[in-house]
């Protein structure tokens, strides 16, 4: 396989969150039964009823080996100038939604199996090709309840291709969803008959930024190995656009946390639960995962620093599928394009970065799979 036509026809396929990825979901199950792997496809629907399928793909016998794991949603795309799911090349770059995060890493991933006997696979090799990454990683929690293949084997480490423009990631931050809601009465606001939600959320709102103000002034709550050193305490308000002569009868505040390691996420959480209760406010509180901290002795981590070259791993922001697998094995992030390219109009991956990802993986494969690569005369 050519991982840049690989990589076109994976983009060729809409597979923004909010529609169903079954069309790419298929064209993967043919490709990876191509490469001889057993697969497990797990199903579900998504809050909005969509249909989402993901992939856990194994080759090889025996316990332990690599995961390698990547998922097949992209954001949409708007404001493009071409075809956002008609890639091209241009200028040693290659241009498509998902081209960066992260059909470039699922196409080599796919190319750097494909380098290796069959039947020399002492140890597997799973690959995981997720749903929903983008909107809370629905799929990466439906593979970690339900999958057998994945609790059967068990693999102990993983490699998530997220785009890293190629260095080595250990930790990222958590997930933490607030879903604040005050509920008042409607009426004409002359009447004198309503009651305001929004004067019951006010009180609430102040306390959010009193925490936010807390989060990112605090030195005792900063953690430098991140850029920003700070939590993320992100507060959106909402009152459903409610005339200005209608007393609002409900009220919504929510706030996106993103607990650092060394965070004690249930204090927050308890913290937001109780004030919530002091205001007559109900909160609904959506957790999706702790940050990732892979430790600086992992065999993973102390693999991908010897195969790039690099001195010690750095952090990112951002969350991935490890919010809901990283409890369950040892993860690292390593992966082709750049994150300030992903979920931009125009999104871009540098061919030279698939190739040395095609190269990156093959390396983690003959390590952890002990497997040998194909001869050619």
């Amino acid at each position: 396989m050519d991982v840049i036509e690989l990589t076109k026809e994976l983009i060729s396929y809409k597979s923004i969150s909010a529609i169903s990825n079954i069309r790419i979901a298929d064209f993967l199950t043919e490709t990876l039964t191509t490469l001889n792997f057993a697969i497990e496809r797990i199903e579900y629907k998504d809050e909005k009823n969509v249909q989402k399928i993901n992939l856990v793909a194994k080759k090889g016998r025996g316990s332990g080996g690599i995961a390698l794991l990547g998922h097949t949603d992209t954001v949409p795309a708007e404001g493009w100038d071409s075809d956002p799911f008609s890639a091209f090349v241009e200028d040693g770059k290659l241009y498509g939604r998902g081209s960066s995060d992260m059909k470039g890493a699922i196409a080599c991933m796919l190319c750097a199996v494909e380098q290796f006997k069959d039947a020399d696979f002492k140890q597997p090799c799973y690959i995981f090709l997720t749903s929903d990454e983008e909107i809370g990683c629905g799929g990466a929690r439906a593979i970690a309840e339900k999958s057998q293949m994945f609790h059967q084997g068990h693999p102990r480490y993983g490699v998530i291709g997220e785009p890293t423009s190629l260095k080595v990631i250990n930790s990222h931050k958590g997930a933490v969803l607030f879903i604040a809601t005050a509920k008042g009465k409607a009426a004409h606001s002359s009447t004198g008959k309503g009651s305001n939600a929004n004067l019951k959320m006010i009180p609430f709102l102040s306390e959010m930024r009193n925490i936010y103000e807390m989060l990112t002034t605090n030195e005792e709550y900063f953690n430098h190995d991140f850029d920003p050193p700070f939590a993320d305490w992100n507060i959106g308000i909402n009152d459903g656009n409610t005339p200005q002569n209608v007393t609002a009868p409900w009220s919504r505040c929510t706030v996106n946390f993103r607990p650092m390691p060394g965070h004690d996420t249930d204090a927050f959480i308890a913290k937001v639960q109780e004030l919530a209760k002091q205001h007559n406010i109900q909160v609904e509180v959506r957790r999706f995962g702790e940050p990732l901290l892979t430790p600086l002795d992992s065999p993973i981590l102390q693999t991908a620093l010897e195969l790039t070259g690099e001195e010690k791993p750095e952090t990112v922001p951002y969350g991935t599928d490890a919010l809901a697998l990283g409890s369950h094995m040892e993860l690292i992030l390593i992966g082709p394009g750049d994150i300030t390219q992903s979920h931009t109009a125009g999104e871009w991956v540098e061919i030279d970065q698939l190739y040395k990802a095609v190269d990156i993986y093959g390396k983690f494969i003959k390590k952890f799979c002990n497997a040998k690569e194909k001869t050619y005369l």
